[in-house]
């Protein structure tokens, strides 16, 4: 995928897109890759990079902006789990343009997944200070490094725990933190998985918090990721009614086919 930067005057940041995971280099990796273990609703895109997660038995949450990808493939298929299901139709959200906010889609699969359970969209709106966990597959390295070259992709799965420290109507905004105020797993996005999730658990259960989608380069220094900088999500919680709507409005298009057909 093209990696585009954007500027932004306003507020005098770098938005890049928000990808894979950086990590902090006084951990183990191997701690990263088993704490994402723990979260099998997380969907690599491989168009040929990107993530999503299965929020229903045939609904895959993503990006806007890589929806348009995946759009762009006709017959792309998802390995989820152990099997493979074809994306049959593409919702992108109706106001969102390049570059801007609303930047988040829902896929419609062919069938059921089978074997995983999917994770629910968050509908309360008390994220702010609340811990998430963030999973990507793209490019890997460390945190305040350049993570550029095909030799930082090993498509491994990885999770890294953050905490949501900005809201705004439709944004959740992470901030990466540097020394002891940093969670002893932290990460940061890198180039290779927008439209990844963050995982908000509560009393209630695990549900999905946000959709990844850029990066503000804070510093100013090209380093996406770097300690200071932004992670931004897509609020889900902002979106929850219209994610609903559209998976409504299918099941009662299939339900009249299926009339129809009697």
């Amino acid at each position: 995928m093209r990696i585009p930067h954007l500027l932004l005057p306003a507020a005098l940041l770098l938005a890049l897109p928000a990808h894979a995971l950086l990590t902090r280099a006084d951990r183990d990796d191997a701690e990263y890759l088993e704490l994402a273990t723990r979260y099998t609703s997380y969907v690599d895109l491989k168009v040929p990079d990107g993530g999503g997660v299965l929020v229903a038995g045939r609904w895959v949450l993503t990006a806007a902006h890589m929806a348009v990808v995946v759009q762009e493939k006709k017959g792309h298929r998802l390995r989820i789990g152990s099997a493979d299901y074809e994306v049959t139709r593409i919702f992108i959200h109706p106001e969102w343009k390049k570059g801007g906010p609303n930047d988040i889609a829902l896929l419609l699969l062919g069938k059921d997944v089978r074997g995983v359970d999917p994770t629910p969209v968050y509908r309360a709106k008390d994220e702010g200070g609340k811990g998430v966990v963030i999973v990507g597959s793209g490019y890997n390295g460390r945190i305040g490094e350049k993570p550029w070259g095909k030799e930082r992709w090993d498509r491994k799965v990885r999770a890294a725990i953050n905490t949501v420290d900005r809201l705004s109507p439709l944004t959740l905004g992470v901030k990466i933190k540097a020394g002891d105020e940093a969670s002893d797993l932290q990460g940061a996005a890198a180039p290779g998985d927008s439209g990844g999730p963050a995982y908000l658990q509560t009393d209630e259960g695990l549900f999905v918090a946000g959709i990844g989608y850029a990066t503000d380069d804070t510093n100013a220094n090209g380093i996406v990721g770097d300690p200071g900088d932004w992670e931004i999500y897509a609020r889900v919680s902002a979106f929850a009614d219209w994610i609903e709507k559209v998976m409504y409005q299918v099941a009662r298009e299939e339900a009249e086919a299926l009339l129809g057909e009697k």
